[in-house]
C-alpha cells in the first residue's frame, strides 16, 4: 500500500524521466456523486496541471496522458487507486 501524495510524487518523476507508468482509477459519477467505472491505463505519463481558472478544482485533480493514444484525461486524486500495480490508500 501506498500513501496517494507518496504515488503522486513517484509518478511525477517518473515522467520528469521520460517513463511511463500504469495507473487504475475511478471515474466520477456526476449523476449518483460517487466513484463510478474504473478506468486502467496502461502507459500513463502525468503533464502540466491546468489552473483553478481553467478548470474547477484543478488542484484536487491528476492530470495525464495515455501515451498509447495521446488522449489527455484528468482524474480526481482521491479516486487513484492503483500506480504500477501497487494500491493507493489517501491518509
Amino acid at each position: 500500500m501506498t500513501d496517494l501524495y507518496m504515488a503522486v510524487r513517484k509518478m511525477r518523476q517518473i515522467s520528469t524521466a521520460g517513463g511511463t507508468f500504469r495507473l487504475k482509477f475511478r471515474k466520477w459519477n456526476r449523476a449518483t456523486q460517487r466513484g463510478g467505472d474504473m478506468v486502467y491505463i496502461e502507459h500513463a505519463r502525468l503533464r502540466q496541471k491546468a489552473g483553478d481558472e481553467k478548470i474547477d478544482h484543478a488542484d484536487d485533480k491528476l492530470f495525464l496522458t495515455d501515451t498509447d493514444t495521446g488522449r489527455a484525461l484528468n482524474c480526481w486524486l482521491c479516486l487513484v487507486m492503483e500506480v504500477d500495480g501497487e494500491r493507493v490508500v489517501l491518509h
